[in-house]
């Protein structure tokens, strides 16, 4: 039938950014907050696990692998679901799931205990980014997708600059051996309170139009009248029902293929690069003569100029775009951390100095490729394969990011920030090969590009 050239969207996409943006941007934010938290809450975990269930080296490198492992398998298979059966329902459902692992993840009394808690943690919040940001992408008004869009990454790095300082606080109120169990307990929180709040949102019309479901297209117009957005759809406009196969077949088509290039390097690239500073700050500090308290006070510091990268790249994305903020930070980036390897070499590395570069490449690296995770994955593809796009993303980012500590740990401090170097300079060359530009076009113009 063709739906996606029938069916004009013009309501939804020239809206102004109303409450109901918002909202939905807030609440399906809570995913990626909880993300934060529980990432960056294993952080004080494995330093009390392996004391606490004797870990050996290598099931400890397994816990902190089975997090990301269950991200990227929760990424794909979740992309498989939201795009054959809905949106909602995994919207709403999959809180459940992350609550419940954080949990039990706080609750674990033995090794193995652990790995499988942190497995399926990693699993249902792989599931809920292939819901949560097609569904805001689906509804955001063209000229403002990017900056609604950007929130997702504001509120991970939200989440991880608050966890980072409650576990902080833990740490010397309970003590590194009982710290981590309440950290878990709070990365609980957000998702439960999202379990209510998400009820209220209306599945994506697009998706319902493509997929033919007459009856959410009907629920979903009268929800959106009630929101002032009085979007119309003819019967005669609905595609036809389709399976897991059909999902499939069309995203590995012929068609996707830059598509999926360019979602591929962006995680790719994004995990090549960033967990030097997001990770490995506290090993380089330390390494240079910083107290635990200075390495943890310079990590906050770092770690808050994401904050402020990513809230100006909210202002911008939708006036520059995607492609050039995606080219000039990678040239950014590899300016920085070029400054910073020569510094080794010329033998005028400190503290502060690495403080100082880190920062700035924190908010740079972070505030364009660290935005670019959460907006192009969202536009690139149909409404049919949309969230399965996402988990593509997802699918290659937190695997490589493990491959890239390892190597950052055989290179050590100074050959790293060379390979950074080298690594931002080739990504920002094959940003711009492989990328296109999205910003305030209409999801359907993008996708029959």
């Amino acid at each position: 039938m063709g739906s996606k050239r029938q069916v004009s969207y013009n309501v939804l996409d020239r809206s102004k950014v109303i409450a109901f943006h918002r909202r939905l941007a807030v609440v399906a934010g809570l995913g990626p907050f909880s993300d934060a938290i529980n990432q960056f809450a294993a952080s004080s975990a494995l330093v009390a696990v392996p004391i606490l269930f004797h870990f050996s080296a290598i099931l400890t490198s397994l816990v902190i692998g089975a997090y990301f492992a269950g991200v990227g398998a929760g990424g794909f298979i979740g992309g498989i679901l939201t795009d054959t059966y809905g949106r909602k329902r995994i919207f709403i459902y999959d809180t459940l799931g992350m609550a419940i692992f954080a949990l039990l993840s706080a609750a674990a009394l033995n090794g193995i205990w652990f790995l499988i808690t942190r497995s399926l943690l990693g699993f249902f919040i792989g599931m809920d980014y292939t819901a949560a940001v097609p569904l805001l992408s689906e509804y955001a008004p063209s000229k403002d997708r990017g900056r609604l869009l950007t929130i997702e990454a504001l509120m991970f790095k939200v989440g991880e600059e608050f966890i980072i300082l409650l576990g902080a606080l833990l740490t010397i109120v309970v003590g590194v051996l009982s710290a981590w169990r309440y950290t878990f307990i709070v990365g609980a929180v957000p998702v439960l309170l999202a379990f209510f709040l998400r009820r209220s949102f209306p599945e994506s019309l697009r998706w319902s139009v493509e997929s033919g479901r007459k009856d959410k297209v009907r629920e979903t117009i009268d929800t959106l009248r009630r929101q002032g957005l009085e979007q119309e759809v003819r019967d005669e406009e609905l595609g036809s029902p389709y399976g897991v196969k059909d999902v499939l077949l069309e995203f590995f088509s012929r068609r996707n293929v830059r598509a999926l290039l360019y979602i591929f390097w962006i995680g790719t690239s994004y995990a090549l690069t960033i967990p030097l500073v997001a990770a490995w700050s506290p090993v380089i500090l330390e390494a240079l003569g910083a107290s635990a308290t200075l390495s943890l006070i310079g990590t906050a510091i770092i770690s808050a100029a994401a904050i402020v990268g990513v809230g100006v790249v909210m202002i911008y994305i939708d006036k520059i775009g995607r492609r050039l903020i995606g080219t000039v930070g990678y040239i950014l980036s590899a300016i920085i951390m070029g400054i910073v390897y020569s510094s080794y070499v010329f033998h005028f590395v400190s503290i502060d100095l690495i403080i100082a570069l880190f920062t700035i490449f924190m908010g740079i690296n972070v505030g364009t490729i660290g935005s670019l995770q959460y907006v192009p994955p969202a536009e690139v593809t149909s409404t049919k394969v949309r969230g399965l796009t996402v988990g593509w993303d997802k699918l290659f980012e937190f695997e490589i990011a493990l491959a890239a500590l390892s190597i950052y740990a055989v290179l050590g401090p100074m050959n790293s920030t060379l390979f950074v170097t080298v690594a931002s300079i080739i990504s920002a060359i094959i940003i711009y090969l492989v990328s296109f530009e999205t910003k305030q076009k209409p999801l359907e113009q993008i996708s029959s590009a």
